[in-house]
């Protein structure tokens, strides 16, 4: 069997291990003993073959040493014969089930067979054999010879079944053993996520990211996590020293900068990603994000406009400029830029969908939105918004039971959605269900929070009250 590569780590220390701890053999046979040695200094010779031959002439000699077995296990091991590793081990716990190496070894098969069943997605399979490598590898860690390997070995295994606190236990432990372990510290990071201690993952990468700079796009996640803005945004920075051509270091750290509300700085290294990489509309994007969340609307809006026209089947863009046209109240200009991208792209059901909610929003050209979305659910009948999308039309047509027909199962699909939820409520007062609509408000109370919270709590308050004459 081979071992995965994801495995690799944990089995690099095993290979290269000088010689394990002379067993103790008790009263055994002493061609037992001398066949044990010469296997040992054959094999450090190079001479495997031999090696194992004298360790099959020593088993034979003494047919109780659970030692000798553990070691022909510990060998098979290092040959990367993970089955008869396995076969050997278990030949030594069945002699005596206390024995460490036998441990050692079935723990560490044992996590490179979860490695390969977590990598094919083998779900209950892989965790699984997470834990039958656990179980063994628990035995091992208290003692004296349990060394680095074994202990990541083991936080890996923990963080795959979800158990944070004990991974972090077990990475401390590496870092214990070697405090300049780049991965160690890393792992013991990403275990400190888990539980939640954002503080104690970035803790642990800011004592070495001066010496070790590879790590500071990790650190700066972890803080952008925290809400760290500033810092992240200098981490940032940092790991662009080690990668400057990275397009994705540079778009964070523009997003970073936003965040921190440091607008004039965001929209600066923006222009400089978009100088270097021409071909990526992110970052005009964000110059322009930079620019209106910086109050400067217009500037923002000569970047979209020249963006859209350089790439003008690009739809993110054009769908960026059309909402910024929304948002300053030209919806002609906003129409205008969704029908130039319907004309060039005629089937893009997306577009259609756009146009005929911006329609519907508007109250104008009722009939034309309804005949869009209903092109659009055509092509993909069961998709939320577009479901939205065409209720409201409705809803704005003054059709009302329409409108309901659709926006219940958008309503249903997408239940934290508070526009959504808006529409199903309004639609609903409109046919006087009460009950119904006041539902349908107070979990667009609860959703995601794009509405306009005073007015939904008035709507709420007057149905109370129509409810109560």
């Amino acid at each position: 069997m081979t071992v995965t590569r994801t495995a690799s780590f944990a089995l690099a220390a095993v290979l290269v291990a000088a010689l394990c701890p002379s067993p103790v053999f008790g009263q055994a046979p002493a061609d037992a003993y001398f066949e044990f040695l010469m296997a040992r200094r054959l094999e450090g010779n190079g001479n495997d073959a031999a090696a194992f031959a004298a360790l099959g002439r020593a088993a034979a000699a003494d047919r109780t040493s659970s030692e000798i077995r553990a070691e022909i296990a510990a060998f098979q091991l290092r040959q990367d014969k993970l089955t008869e590793a396995a076969k050997a081990a278990n030949e030594a716990l069945a002699i005596d089930p206390s024995n460490i190496e036998a441990h050692r070894v079935l723990g560490l098969v044992s996590t490179a067979n979860a490695d390969d069943a977590f990598e094919r997605r083998q779900g209950a399979q892989a965790m699984a054999m997470a834990r039958d490598a656990i179980t063994h590898l628990e035995k091992v860690a208290p003692s004296p010879s349990a060394d680095i390997t074994l202990h990541y070995a083991l936080g890996r295994l923990y963080l795959r079944i979800g158990e944070g606190e004990k991974a972090v236990q077990a990475f401390t432990r590496v870092l214990t053993q070697n405090p300049n372990s780049v991965q160690g510290r890393m792992s013991l990071a990403q275990a400190y996520a888990a539980t939640d201690n954002l503080k104690g993952a970035i803790g642990v990468l800011e004592e070495i990211v001066g010496d070790e700079p590879r790590i500071a796009a990790t650190l700066a996640q972890y803080q952008e996590q925290a809400g760290l803005f500033r810092d992240a945004a200098e981490s940032y920075t940092i790991a662009l020293m080690v990668t400057p051509t990275s397009r994705e270091l540079k778009f964070r750290r523009v997003a970073t900068l936003i965040n921190a509300k440091e607008f004039a700085t965001a929209a600066a290294l923006a222009e400089e990603a978009r100088s270097a990489h021409p071909d990526d509309l992110r970052f005009p994007r964000m110059r322009a994000r930079a620019f209106i969340e910086g109050g400067e609307p217009e500037r923002a809006v000569a970047v979209l406009e020249g963006a859209a026209r350089t790439f003008a089947k690009d739809l993110s863009t054009q769908f960026a400029l059309a909402d910024l046209y929304t948002t300053l109240k030209r919806p002609a200009d906003a129409e205008r830029t969704m029908r130039q991208v319907l004309v060039a792209d005629p089937a893009n059901v997306d577009v259609m969908n756009y146009l005929g909610y911006m329609l519907a929003e508007q109250g104008e050209h009722l009939d034309e939105a309804i005949s869009l979305v209903r092109r659009a659910l055509q092509a993909d009948p069961e998709n939320p918004s577009y479901l939205d999308s065409l209720g409201w039309a409705y809803f704005r047509k003054g059709k009302f039971e329409d409108a309901q027909k659709y926006l219940v199962p958008a309503a249903e699909k997408l239940p934290g959605n508070a526009v959504i939820q808006v529409h199903l409520g309004d639609t609903l007062a409109r046919r006087n269900r009460w009950p119904e609509a006041i539902a349908a408000w107070r979990k667009a109370l609860e959703g995601d929070g794009e509405i306009d919270r005073p007015a939904i709590e008035r709507k709420i308050q007057d149905a109370q009250r129509r409810l109560n004459r």
